[in-house]
């Protein structure tokens, strides 16, 4: 992209996130990123919608009801306090080695955040305030969360494989699509706080589905809400493959060796199935 181009996108989007702090408290924000790194430092990004937060109250395209929308590859997004949605409020589809660092998503009608086909790693951030879902869900791919908060939601984390093939990136372009025969997800060193019923849910709902929904855990941390009884698998165990973290993946992820931890966890579950 021709350097002058570049500055005036980047520019313009800065315009655009500047000015939608002054919008009216009614504005819905939908902000939409495709494959472009940005630091959103200490920007609010907040919605007055009747019901965020509140799973009967979910309506709407996830991607046109998300705060934040993410597409694309080799991106990072960093900062920014998104809070509001009646369906995800961050919500990424079709991304490849995406970085999402040190942001804060809350009240989403569905869940604080989703993430559908795609390669991402989540670090250093906080999901919280979905009274009736999750905190966090995943479908189709392979997702890394590593020191994050997941708060006050119903249940920590659904994992779900739906799709044996999907696109990143680019439907239309042959080398962008996956051919996957499962779903995975790390969670290294991270905090569920105050989660009313289950801490994680995993789920193969292909038709005459294998089961191939794979968790790898270690050193994370649990609280239920008082009154409740929280249980970390739930009342029906259902994450039947869960795989202790290997000193080598837990090195990867530390040292932001993206290529091969995502190399790691193929290994590893290539060699169960």
């Amino acid at each position: 992209m021709n350097i002058v181009l570049k500055f005036f996108l980047i520019s313009l989007l800065t315009y655009f996130l500047n000015f939608s702090q002054i919008l009216f408290a009614s504005e819905n924000h939908n902000i939409r990123l495709n494959s472009e790194s940005f630091d959103f430092g200490n920007r609010v990004f907040t919605n007055k919608l009747k019901g965020c937060g509140n799973r009967k109250y979910q309506k709407g395209l996830r991607s046109k009801q998300s705060v934040l929308y993410l597409t694309g590859e080799n991106f990072v997004i960093q900062g920014g306090t998104f809070d509001c949605s009646l369906q995800n409020t961050i919500f990424v589809q079709s991304a490849k080695n995406l970085v999402i660092n040190n942001v804060t998503a809350s009240r989403g009608s569905d869940n604080p955040i989703e993430i559908r086909d795609s390669f991402v790693i989540v670090k250093n951030s906080i999901f919280k305030d979905s009274f009736n879902n999750k905190c966090v869900e995943t479908e189709n791919g392979i997702v890394v969360f590593y020191k994050n908060i997941f708060s006050n939601c119903r249940n920590g984390f659904d994992i779900e494989l739906t799709l044996t093939n999907f696109y990143t990136t680019n439907k239309k372009l042959k080398n962008f699509n996956v051919k996957l025969h499962y779903s995975a997800v790390v969670f290294l060193e991270n905090k569920f706080l105050n989660i009313r019923d289950d801490g994680f849910h995993c789920h193969d709902r292909r038709k005459n589905g294998d089961g191939n929904v794979f968790l790898f855990l270690k050193n994370n941390t649990f609280s239920g809400k008082a009154g409740y009884t929280f249980r970390k698998f739930g009342k029906k165990r259902d994450c039947l493959k869960v795989i202790n973290i290997s000193n080598e993946l837990e090195s990867a992820i530390i040292s932001n060796d993206n290529s091969r931890m995502f190399d790691i966890i193929r290994k590893n579950v290539e060699q169960l199935m």
